[in-house]
């Protein structure tokens, strides 16, 4: 009797039936993953929603503040703004003081696959742009005009921040801002065309 009930309790359990799709066991592994992850999280500044640390947006404010520092001192912060690179999630991380750098980039693997796709597709329009601003504030730097430095470095940092505060609302699992819904995106990417026309 015993071995008919062990037998119809192993029926029961879906992840040992025979006919569980490869899809279903994968799926059950990254949640258990997920819920790994998560579970040690607390009490860091890494987001238990999205695995995500905002941490890494500091990248990209050191740029800002470059940008910033060159506007009122081109002499004095051309060089660093010059030698300032992009560096993925896990290159900011590995080379970091991060306290839990190495939880960082762990978690960020298991990331929920659709908002890391979100906060990659974020950070890559982040890096793409911020080439093309340092590549044009140095055509100003080579030149005489105080004026146009000062409006190509005004117009990266307003660039920056909105696509830095597109990413830190992923990182975060923050809802769109204002009214959350279909136009929502529409109206932030509104937003970052407004200055992108503006810096030309």
């Amino acid at each position: 009797m015993f071995a008919d009930l062990q037998k119809r309790d192993d029926r029961d359990r879906p992840e040992l039936r025979e006919d569980v799709s490869r899809e279903d066991i994968v799926a059950a592994f990254r949640s258990a993953m997920i819920g790994h992850f998560r579970s040690h999280i607390p009490g860091t500044n890494i987001s238990e929603a999205t695995l995500l640390a905002s941490d890494y947006l500091n990248h990209f404010h050191e740029l800002v503040m470059l940008l910033e520092a060159v506007e009122s001192d081109p002499e004095g912060f051309t060089e660093d703004l010059l030698g300032w690179h992009p560096l993925t999630y896990e290159e900011h991380f590995s080379a970091s003081g991060f306290r839990d750098k190495t939880l960082a980039i762990a978690a960020y693997r298991r990331a929920p696959p659709q908002i890391r796709a979100r906060f990659d597709e974020a950070v890559s329009k982040l890096h793409g742009e911020a080439v093309t601003l340092i590549a044009e504030v140095a055509v100003e730097l080579k030149g005489e005009n105080q004026s146009g430095l000062n409006r190509s470095c005004m117009d990266a940092v307003a660039r920056l921040r909105v696509l830095i505060e597109q990413a830190n609302r992923i990182a975060n699992g923050e809802p769109e801002r204002g009214a959350r819904g279909p136009s929502a995106e529409t109206h932030d990417q509104s937003a970052i065309d407004f200055l992108f026309e503006a810096r030309r």
